[in-house]
């Protein structure tokens, strides 16, 4: 009886974890993003570190202000050109869209498709609940924002503070091994990160060149786009490219049709070529799990679980990968030899012992 008691009490309170967490899921993300704030700011200290030989403070500090002078000098470069593109985007889309509706009127059965997809009472929503909905909807943004600033800076500040409070949780036994695996994953992170900046800034370059050689407006609004969209994985790439096409199609549809080959062949270069080379190291996942993860994630938890998704995956793959199939299954996997070094010194993002030491 005591042994079904036991079971039974260790049911419930799996359950009643299950549902707290999944509650609390959007607290987790945020929290998540602040972890990547964080790898990418110690990042950017360790360097700092290896040029001057400053502290992890003082580093720290001197990468945030670097930071706030860079946001500032490209602020005051590219607001004026940005805001410009960006508000004329916004007043060119709803034409656009309206030209696009106009095309697939004068299709063959074109008028039964728009019947489908538009609100027959054409969406007769008040205005003043519009105006309600977007601007919780941005506060809402604005908020997660700051925690993400907050959480992310107070991680990077003292990150061994964080993993020695998680890691005394455990047995002893099991302390080193869960110091080095979360030490790993903190560098999986940093090399995820570091990739991805890198194919972010490519394809605005790429997408830039070839939208002022298309002659399309608002070039560097929709560079900038679909630079920031290529944090997303998969799915970023053809969200990006729907602006663009529509911008086109109040020229012409071939014009179109030419961007959507354009973003097509950035495309295929960037995951066919750059990706495997800029991210061989960070991100061996399975493919059709990346996607879905992500289909998954951005269902059920929207946009921030959409954009997360696949670092998060990076972190719980490589968990999976070291603390169940290689310490319980015991089938120890073939590591490269560049990974282990990456691993020995990878506590560095997220707590080493060296960090551990300190405070």
């Amino acid at each position: 009886m005591r042994r079904v008691l036991v079971v039974l009490g260790l049911v419930a309170a799996f359950l009643v974890v299950g549902l707290l967490a999944w509650r609390g899921i959007a607290a987790l993300l945020v929290t998540f993003a602040g972890l990547l704030l964080a790898v990418f700011l110690r990042s950017l200290a360790q360097l700092v570190q290896r040029l001057w030989k400053l502290g992890d403070l003082a580093a720290l500090a001197v990468v945030c202000v670097a930071l706030l002078l860079a946001t500032g000098a490209s602020a005051l470069l590219l607001a004026d050109p940005l805001q410009t593109q960006g508000a004329e985007l916004l007043d060119a889309l709803p034409e656009a869209a309206a030209d696009l509706k106009d095309t697939i009127n004068g299709l063959p059965l074109g008028q039964r498709v728009l019947a489908r997809v538009t609100s027959p009472d054409g969406g007769g929503v008040p205005s003043a609940v519009r105006v309600v909905s977007v601007l919780s909807g941005l506060v809402s943004v604005l908020g997660n924002l700051l925690l993400v600033l907050f959480v992310g800076l107070f991680l990077a500040a003292e990150p061994g503070l964080y993993v020695r409070g998680v890691v005394r949780l455990l047995p002893l036994a099991a302390r080193p091994r869960v110091t080095e695996v979360l030490g790993e994953c903190g560098e999986k992170l940093q090399m995820w990160l570091v990739g991805r900046a890198g194919l972010m800034a490519v394809v605005s370059v790429l997408t830039w060149i070839g939208l002022m050689v298309l002659g399309i407006p608002l070039a560097l609004a929709l560079a900038a786009i679909a630079g920031l969209l290529t944090f997303i994985p998969n799915f970023g790439p053809i969200i990006a490219a729907v602006p663009a096409m529509l911008l086109a199609l109040t020229q012409s549809p071939m014009q179109a049709v030419y961007v959507g080959a354009l973003y097509l062949g950035i495309q295929t270069i960037e995951s066919y070529t750059l990706e495997p080379y800029v991210m061989r190291k960070a991100d061996d996942l399975p493919p059709a799990l990346a996607i879905a993860s992500q289909l998954f994630l951005g269902v059920t938890l929207g946009a921030m679980g959409l954009i997360l998704a696949t670092p998060l995956l990076v972190v719980v793959y490589l968990l999976v990968q070291r603390l169940y199939v290689e310490d319980v299954l015991g089938d120890r996997l073939t590591h490269d030899t560049d990974g282990e070094a990456a691993g020995s010194t990878s506590v560095a993002s997220l707590g080493t012992p060296s960090l551990g030491a300190r405070g």
